[in-house]
């Protein structure tokens, strides 16, 4: 490690009071690790926490999920959504409550956070390298340092609002100017310290460094499948004030990840559907504890 990168996280270190990962997610990482776990695990996992069995039911009452029987308890919602699906609720909505408060500031991050997650998620589909499951939590976290900043430090981070939201400027570049030092830098720290695999705190701490991932193939189409998927949701306005049209390069991204454009078109499509009748799901209030 260099000198100047040991200063930098002995800053970041000292002056944000880094989360520690809910302990309902600590326990569906360990679940989930296990090839054989059994419906009778995850209920338990699941029962231990009323605000996520409220939000496993819900959802598999939702009309994206739906169908002709109503169900009433976690076996029926289990087998419903499917294992990957569930992991991916619980993990959700154990990372919500990072969050120590929920204003606007807040509702625009999460709503980035989620979209990013449920989209990269879709596009792995299609991509033959990236396990999908994989790829929704990497689109969950990979601006998790925004959320610490933001925490941490609400009247500077408005800061970098401001120039995203007014100013069009990546959030990259307003998180350095404003605080030295990128939510890149912080997320890669705050994955570590949960005890994530290292590839994803290397995804993070280089994902806007297309220079040093191309050295590594999968890491490349890794980033590229989330940096699509946050493109897809300032197209249709997830997390964002509006719609913006033309942001998603099809060329570039078709060939990183060796699909077809008109695959992209398809992607969109599906995107959108999801975030008409998903998202709204895992933002609702109640998941709050």
């Amino acid at each position: 490690m260099t000198q100047d990168k040991a200063r930098l996280e002995e800053v970041i270190l000292k002056t944000c009071d880094l989360p520690v990962l809910p302990a309902t997610a600590h326990r569906v990482l360990n679940v989930m690790a296990d090839p054989n776990v059994s419906i009778d695990e995850i209920k338990r996992v699941i029962s231990s926490d009323p605000g996520l069995t409220a939000k496993i039911l819900k959802i598999a009452n939702s009309a994206f999920y739906g169908g002709y029987r109503n169900i009433q308890n976690l076996t029926q919602a289990i087998l419903r959504l499917g294992l990957n699906s569930v992991r991916n609720i619980m993990m959700a909505t154990s990372i919500k409550n990072v969050y120590k408060r929920f204003g606007l500031t807040e509702k625009l991050l999460w709503e980035q956070s989620i979209g990013s997650a449920l989209a990269s998620n879709i596009i792995a589909g299609y991509v033959k390298s990236v396990d999908s499951e994989d790829a929704f939590i990497g689109g969950l976290l990979h601006d998790i340092g925004n959320v610490v900043l933001n925490n941490e430090f609400p009247q500077r981070f408005s800061e970098v609002m401001e120039m995203v939201y007014n100013d069009s400027v990546p959030y990259s570049t307003a998180v350095k100017e404003v605080f030295g030092f990128t939510h890149r830098d912080v997320g890669a720290l705050v994955v570590r310290k949960w005890g994530f695999p290292e590839t994803l705190e290397v995804l993070i701490r280089y994902f806007d460094d297309h220079e040093h991932l191309s050295a590594d193939p999968y890491l490349l189409r890794f980033a590229t499948v989330i940096a699509t998927a946050d493109r897809i949701c300032q197209k249709f306005g997830v997390g964002w004030k509006q719609p913006m049209d033309d942001v998603v390069d099809f060329d570039t991204v078709a060939d990183v990840l060796e699909i077809e454009k008109e695959t992209l078109d398809e992607v969109c499509e599906r995107t959108q559907k999801v975030f008409d009748h998903e998202i709204k799901l895992y933002l609702e209030e109640s998941t709050r504890p």
